[in-house]
C-alpha cells in the first residue's frame, strides 16, 4: 500500500471523527472507532472521494473492514 495515499486516507477518517491522526491505524474500523456507523461510513466515502477525484466501486467501498482496506481500494481506483 502507498504510504501518501494511506496517510490522506487517515487524515480524512480522522477528521471526519475528530480524531488525532496518529489514533488511526490500517486495522481502525468500525469495531474500534467510536460513532463508525454505516451514516458515518458514508461520509468517510464522500470525503475520500471528494478529495482524490475519483469514484469509489460502491459494492467494494461499502464493504471494505477497515481504513487499510479502504487505502489500498483507494489505490486500486486511481491508478485504473
Amino acid at each position: 500500500m502507498d504510504d501518501d495515499c494511506f496517510e490522506r486516507v487517515r487524515a480524512l477518517v480522522a477528521q471526519t471523527f475528530e480524531m488525532d491522526p496518529s489514533e488511526i491505524d490500517a486495522q481502525s474500523s468500525a469495531a474500534t472507532i467510536e460513532g463508525w456507523d454505516s451514516l458515518a461510513h458514508l461520509m468517510v466515502l464522500t470525503a475520500v472521494e471528494k478529495s482524490f477525484g475519483v469514484k469509489l466501486p460502491r459494492l467494494e467501498s461499502y464493504t471494505v473492514q477497515n481504513v487499510g482496506e479502504l487505502a489500498q481500494l483507494v489505490q486500486r481506483t486511481v491508478v485504473r
